[in-house]
């Protein structure tokens, strides 16, 4: 470029421009064909000389779409520095499509503007093209994005009304982040703000990036501070969730109207039925907890009292060897059946109540369900095995095996009621099983639909 010239667009000295096109009419040709930095417009833009440009635009209109070495065009320039009467010059000689032209960063005039927080400039550049702040970047994101990661709150409160609400709420970038996102991660308080006021942007609350991450996923990976903490209290406001919490609570949600429905259909036949199965569903062992102590107590009794009948069984033992071998059962002279059949029941008395002893002092918890079945039918067979060798033992002592009726209906009472209630746990627990199981496939399918 003549230096005459240079130093021309640089004070923006009309006369010299003037008399310089006067002695050589082809200088700004030679400029457009030998410049390959900037050109006297683009260095007259920057400097916002309003005269000198009018003049360049006059001569040589075409300089408007010149590029320089960043690929920026003078309205590039003139929008960045905020001259809003160059700015109007230069959108005369461009074209909408010129006025998209990007620099070497893939940013429009408008987006410097934008960047500058020149807010007259950005009026007259989407007033002359409303499509042009959707223009995206070559990461996918919005003019918006760029406001917010350069904290121009009122570039991007000018720039919203571009969009609808709805729209406004779902932007993202190639990442998936929203505007949300991206002010939340530079944490700023006040963007934040502005764009919770938005309703959409309070109904997609719990929005995912590319990452599977809410803005509240983004906060928490962030430094904490006392801004994030203010960001934090502004979400959770808001009821923003972390995604693993959002998902876990939408799964117990279905799990929860799914056993509500199943509860509505038992509850139908009859209402102390439904009474019944609630109660068992809610009777998480507690009780049996508590009384642990008091259990094992009672089962060191039932075991000594077994071993002690095993050492003492009925009818004795001989003590004398003329009457037979010394210890041995009397009773196994006189009917060696009944004395296997006590032999037998009083080993199943004594192993059952070693069985719940260990449990107990193993430190097993005690709400599990199956640990209370477990339980429950080991103490009736105690209770069925105690009342069958009680009648036979009264039966072998009875002259002729005899034992009166009201003896015999009432073991016989107590074991139906032993096996009533163990019939009775065991659909209640078979039941549960079913319900558990069943919950467990809903989880997993429910897990596998939001990773999808």
């Amino acid at each position: 470029m003549d230096k005459n010239l240079f130093e021309a667009s640089l004070t923006g000295n009309v006369r010299v421009l003037n008399a310089l096109l006067q002695k050589d009419e082809l200088i700004l040709d030679r400029v457009s064909l030998t410049s390959f930095s900037e050109t006297p417009l683009h260095i007259a833009a920057l400097k916002g000389h309003v005269d000198f440009v009018k003049i360049l635009l006059d001569k040589k209109p075409r300089l408007a779409t010149c590029l320089d070495l960043l690929r920026q065009t003078p309205l590039h320039l003139a929008s960045s520095e905020g001259h809003l009467e160059i700015v109007h010059e230069l959108l005369k000689e461009m074209s909408p499509d010129e006025c998209r032209s990007c620099d070497q960063d893939g940013k429009t005039p408008l987006h410097l503007a934008a960047m500058n927080e020149q807010l007259d400039v950005i009026k007259v550049l989407t007033e002359t093209s409303p499509d042009l702040g959707r223009d995206l970047l070559e990461d996918g994101s919005t003019i918006l994005h760029t406001c917010i990661t350069y904290n121009r709150l009122e570039s991007l409160k000018l720039l919203s009304q571009l969009w609808d609400e709805q729209e406004l709420a779902k932007l993202t970038d190639l990442n998936g982040n929203t505007l949300l996102h991206i002010a939340v991660l530079h944490k700023q308080i006040q963007t934040v703000k502005y764009l919770l006021q938005n309703s959409s942007t309070k109904t997609n609350v719990n929005f995912v990036n590319g990452q599977g991450l809410t803005a509240l996923d983004v906060l928490k990976q962030c430094p904490r501070d006392i801004r994030g903490l203010e960001i934090q209290h502004l979400l959770i406001e808001a009821n923003f969730q972390r995604a693993k919490d959002f998902r876990f609570s939408q799964m117990s949600m279905e799990i929860k109207s799914s056993e509500n429905v199943n509860n509505l259909e038992i509850s139908k036949p009859k209402r102390w039925i439904s009474r019944v199965w609630r109660w068992y569903l809610n009777n998480n062992g507690n009780w049996l907890e508590k009384q642990r102590g008091i259990l094992v107590l009672a089962t060191i009794v039932v075991a000594i009292t077994s071993f002690y009948s095993a050492l003492h069984p009925p009818g004795g033992t001989f003590t004398n060897s003329e009457d037979g071998p010394l210890g041995n059962a009397v009773q196994t002279e006189a009917d060696m059946g009944y004395f296997d059949s006590f032999v037998i029941q009083n080993t199943v008395i004594m192993v059952i109540s070693m069985f719940i002893l260990v449990v107990l002092l193993s430190g097993i918890p005690l709400r599990n369900k199956f640990c209370l079945w477990v339980l429950n039918l080991a103490a009736l067979c105690i209770v069925v095995f105690v009342s069958v060798e009680y009648a036979e033992q009264i039966a072998s002592m009875s002259p002729d095996t005899w034992v009166n009726v009201a003896t015999i209906v009432m073991v016989i009472t107590c074991i139906s009621l032993c096996l009533f209630f163990a019939f009775i746990h065991t659909i209640f627990f078979l039941i549960w099983a079913v319900k558990e199981i069943s919950k467990a496939r809903r989880m997993t399918k429910t897990s596998y639909l939001v990773r999808v």
